[in-house]
Order: structure tokens, then sequence, then C-alpha cells
């Protein structure tokens, strides 16, 4: 059987497909789209934080080669990122006040490394921070979140556009199952994004089952094509097939050749920590790359996923190994990004709310109370009696 794994493994990387120049260049303005909509799915009156981490690793060099006018050069790919978000209710004033900070440092180098680069002629390493503050009436159900992008280029090679620091303003807009976002960098516009969350989720206070839980998600994006004035529009579908257990997912861009990719994604349980994914991704030429997941709460196998080809630089073939970890805490109860119900390690409501913790200690000192006054009035009923015998005749003995 190993022999079986390696072999077949050797042969999917054979079809890998080697990185390109321009893949490298724009996987900055991927990212940065990314980490925004992500957000996006974060960002809720009534969430309280998130908190995610990945770390990709890329096992086999055949595909992580890149193609240059120079030839073909052996190399790694990186790509890391953390994500955290917080929020406290400020006082009693029904207002929650939250803070963001989104970071991912990804590039290719000449060899494999975490911290220090090597900088080699055609490497090019990168990081892209998005930063900002919330704030959000849950009572209402509405909120605002506003902030920065920052784009460093830590080494930009020979072979690639020259780049430099680059910032990008934001804000964001959410009330009810809509939401909005755009970015600029100075007066220039760069992105514009409206999602319908229309599916009921028990975790934000919806139902958790009927029909109401099979209304779509539906995500639309008009952003500036590679900053030259050109715009891109961008639909993405999800859709409830089963118990919001099996997802169907379609994403179509605009004026490329529609279709981009579908995946059909199962979730053994609604929170969304666990997903067996099979997707097809449609290239450029019309080919089809089909490919697949597994992810679990701290690891993630992929072989041609489209959400790693969407946001690895344009990479096919690519075989992942990645360690991988996202949960969000939202009115108390913990769920996967995107999830609709809460995780099924969550055996216990969490007291955040000082009148909660009041409520509940006099309920159970109540509790205690009666619990003693009926113990002990059921020891008094079952305490000795004083029994006097009559009828008894004392004879004197002669």
């Amino acid at each position: 059987m190993g022999i079986l794994f390696w072999t077949l493994l050797f042969a999917l990387s054979a079809h890998a497909g080697h990185l390109t120049v321009a893949g490298v260049s724009d996987g900055g303005a991927a990212i940065r789209d990314l980490q925004l909509r992500e957000f996006g799915m974060v960002f809720h009156p009534g969430s309280n934080g998130y908190l995610g981490a990945n770390l990709l690793y890329f096992p086999l060099p055949s595909q992580s080669q890149l193609t240059t006018e120079y030839g073909d050069h052996e190399g790694y790919i990186l790509r890391q990122n953390f994500a955290g978000y917080f929020a406290e209710s400020l006082g009693k004033s029904g207002w929650d006040l939250g803070v963001l900070w989104w970071i991912e440092r990804h590039g290719w180098d000449s060899e494999d490394f975490l911290v220090f680069p090597n900088y080699g002629k055609f490497s090019l390493i990168r990081s892209v921070q998005t930063a900002g503050v919330s704030i959000a009436r849950p009572q209402y159900n509405f909120g605002f979140a506003g902030g920065i992008q920052y784009t460093n280029p830590e080494y930009v090679g020979k072979v690639y556009e020259p780049e430099t620091d680059t910032l990008y303003e934001w804000a964001a807009a959410t009330f009810g199952p809509i939401s909005a976002q755009t970015s600029f960098h100075h007066s220039s516009f760069r992105h514009a994004r409206v999602t319908l969350n229309l599916e009921s989720k028990k975790v934000l206070g919806g139902r958790d089952s009927g029909p109401l839980t099979y209304l779509p998600n539906i995500d639309v994006a008009v952003y500036d094509r590679n900053g030259e004035g050109e715009d891109s529009l961008r639909i993405f579908w999800e859709q409830n097939l089963i118990a919001q257990r099996l997802y169907a997912e379609v994403a179509v861009y605009f004026p490329d050749p529609a279709l981009r990719f579908v995946a059909l994604k199962y979730y053994p349980d609604p929170s969304k920590v666990v997903s067996i994914d099979v997707t097809c991704y449609r290239k450029p030429d019309g080919h089809l790359l089909w490919g697949g997941g597994l992810s679990m709460p701290f690891i993630r196998v992929a072989y041609n996923h489209a959400d790693d080809i969407e946001n690895v630089f344009g990479l096919r073939g690519t075989f992942v190994l990645q360690f991988h970890f996202g949960i969000e805490k939202i009115r108390d109860t913990f769920v996967g990004l995107n999830g609709s119900r809460s995780t099924p390690m969550m055996t216990r409501e969490v007291d955040t709310d000082e009148s909660v913790k009041k409520q509940r200690r006099e309920q159970r000192e109540k509790e205690f109370e009666e619990s003693r006054r009926k113990s002990s009035t059921s020891s008094t009923s079952s305490s000795p009696h004083e029994i006097t015998a009559t009828g008894i005749v004392r004879e004197n003995a002669k």
C-alpha cells in the first residue's frame, strides 16, 4: 500500500503546472481581496471573535518550479497567514467595538525557508496586511468596519514588475443579511462587493431546518483589473443542498471565460469544522481540472483543489499539506468559518455577560436552599416517635 501511495503521488505530481511570473506577481491583489472576503464572512453583529491560521507545505519540488524567460527554476512556494478578530461590548450601551488584523506572507524562493528567505535572483517575497476597527449594534443587526491594507514587497527579483510599499483604504457595512465592501488606493477605486447571506443559520439566530435554510448565499464583486481601469466581475453562489451538510459552490468571472470553478462540499456537521470536497476548475483554454481535499480542525490535505488554484498564484497540479485552523465565536457559541450551527465540542454555554452570571448564580443558590429545606423536612418526618402502650395489666406477685 505504501508503494502504491507514493507511485500515485509522483504520478499526480508529473502533471503539475509550473508557476509563471504573472501568477506570482498577481498574488498580492488576490490575497488582498481574499482577506476582505474572509472578514466579510466573520463580521456579523453578535460576532465576538475569530482566530485563523494557515501554513501551506508543498512536498513535491516538481510542482513548485518557476518558469521565466530564462528557463525553469527549482524552488519553493511560501504561503503562511494569520487572522484575528476580537469584539467586546461597550458597557451597557448596546454597541460592540472590535479590532481586526489579517496578515499573510507569501512568495517563491530558490531555497526552502520558514522565517529567513534566501532572496535569489528570481525570488519574490511579499507580505499583505489588513487591519481595522468595527462597531456593531447586535440588537438592531447592523454594523460598520473600516481600516487599511498594506502591501510590502520584501524582495522582487529581476523578472517581475517592480513593486513598492502600497497603502490602501477599505470600508464595510452590514445590515441583516446584506453586507457591502469597498476599497481604494487613495482616490483610485479598487473593488466593490455586495453579499447576500440569505441562508437561515441557527448560530445567527435563524432556523436549523426548513425551507429558509435552502436560500442561497450570493457574493458579487467588481474590481479594478491590474490597476489599468479595466473592471472585472466575479459572481460566487453557495447553495445548501441537503440539511446544511452538502453544499454546491459556483464561481463565474467576466469578461474572462465565464465559468471559473464548481465545487461540491460535504460537511459531516453543519458547524463546517470538517469538510470533504470535490472541485472542478476551468482553465482559460477550456480544459477542466478535477481535484478535491479533506479539511479537519488542524490539518488539510488537497490535490488540484480549486481554492488552491485560485489563491496560490494560479498553480495547478498542486498537492498540498496544510496546517489549518479557523474558529469563530458568535453569541457565546463556537462555529467554523461560515458555519450554520455551533461545533460539536460546544458542551455548555460560556457566560460573558455579568448580569447573566449573577442571574445564574442566584438561581443555583435558590435551588440549593430548596434542596436543603426538602432534605430537612424529610429528615424530620423520618425521626423516631414515642410509642405509648395501653391495655397492659401489671399484677403484684404474691
